[in-house]
Parts: C-alpha cells; structure tokens; sequence
C-alpha cells in the first residue's frame, strides 16, 4: 500500500470521527435542553366540570376560565340552595377552599345566616341562570333567581348574584373573594356607570 493513499485514508477516518463527536455533542445538548424544558414547565391537567359543557385545564398555580366558571356554579349552587339541616353541612364544605385572608370573615358571614335560617325555619333555593366571567378583574359572577321560603311556606323571589375570585394553588382552588348581592352582577363597567351616576347626583345636590 502506498504511504499517500494510506494517509489519506488517514485523514479521512480522522475526519469523520472529528464530525461524529460534534454530531453526539449537539445531540446531547439538545436532550438536556429538552429534559430540563420537560421537567420545568407545569403539568396540564386537563377535565370535563360536570356544571359546563366545555373542557377545562389546571396546572399547578393557573386554571382555565372553564375550570373557574365550574367552580363558581358548585360554589352559588352549594351556598344558594341551604336548609335548617343542611347549614352545617355547606360550612364543612367550604371552610376547607377559603383563603386564610377571608376565612374569618366568611364564617362568621356564615354563622349569622346559619342563626337566621335554624331560628326562623327559612329555606333558600337558588337557580342559576347565568355565569360571566371577567378577565380584568379575574372575578366570576354567578346570576340567577334566589327563593326564600319562610316557616309559613310563603315564598319570595329576587334576582341575586354571586361573585368569586378563585386563586389555584398546587392544583387546588382558593376562594379569595366571596360577594353576595341582590341584582344582576356589578361587573367593572357597571360600577363605573354607577360611580359617575353617583358623582352626578352629588354634583346636583351641591349644585
């Protein structure tokens, strides 16, 4: 064999293992890469809330507007619709999904009602006939028709409206925010309307 076609062979076999190695190289840069992007971003849980009709998702500090629209509905459905026999029930169920900033206030809100209804024998019904959803504001309303029905079976009827912010956190819901009014729901255009109809009362008046 001559000394220049075996260095050339040389060569070539250098060559080609120099190219291999980078090869490797950027194909294990690009695994890690990809490992570490896997490992890093949030699991995505996705499910179908049996109160709406679309599906919803959930990772570990955000959910879907779907996800939060269904709990809300849970939420009016559980606390609109409560009986002497049920007060202590619908306390259980919410204390454990209260924000520690609004836990004290809540349940002391739900041990007066709880007094009235067990004093007066009253039962509330509620039916939902909306829900909206603010992005700006990320509140939920709940909109529907509240029924009070008194220990002489005397019914009234009221439009109410329930409004929540839900926070998630490690997958779970927090209620950060809990209203009840009656009405349709004050969303931030509506209290804005309100605002300047207020301003020019008071404008009249000082007129």
């Amino acid at each position: 064999m001559k000394l220049d076609a075996f260095l050339k062979k040389w060569e070539g076999a250098l060559a080609e293992n120099r190219f291999s190695r980078i090869v490797t190289l950027v194909l294990a840069v690009a695994l890690v890469l990809a490992l570490v992007k896997a490992f890093t971003r949030d699991t995505i849980v996705t499910i179908h809330p049996y109160t709406l009709k679309s599906d919803a998702w959930v990772t570990q500090n955000q959910a879907s507007q779907s996800y939060k629209e269904s709990w809300a509905m849970l939420l009016a459905s559980l606390t609109g619709n409560v009986t002497p026999g049920s007060v202590g029930f619908v306390k259980d169920r919410i204390a454990p999904l209260l924000s520690p900033q609004i836990y004290q206030h809540v349940m002391e809100a739900v041990e007066v009602q709880a007094m009235h209804i067990q004093r007066d024998r009253v039962t509330m019904r509620f039916e939902p006939r909306a829900v909206e959803y603010e992005p700006s504001s990320d509140v939920v309303f709940v909109y529907g028709h509240s029924y009070v029905t008194g220990a002489t079976g005397e019914t009234s009827r009221e439009e109410r409206t329930y409004e929540y912010i839900i926070d998630i956190r490690d997958y779970a819901p927090v209620v950060t925010h809990i209203e009840t009014y009656s009405g349709r729901p004050r969303t931030e255009r509506v209290r804005q309307q309100i605002d300047r109809q207020e301003l020019r009362r008071q404008e009249q008046e000082n007129g």
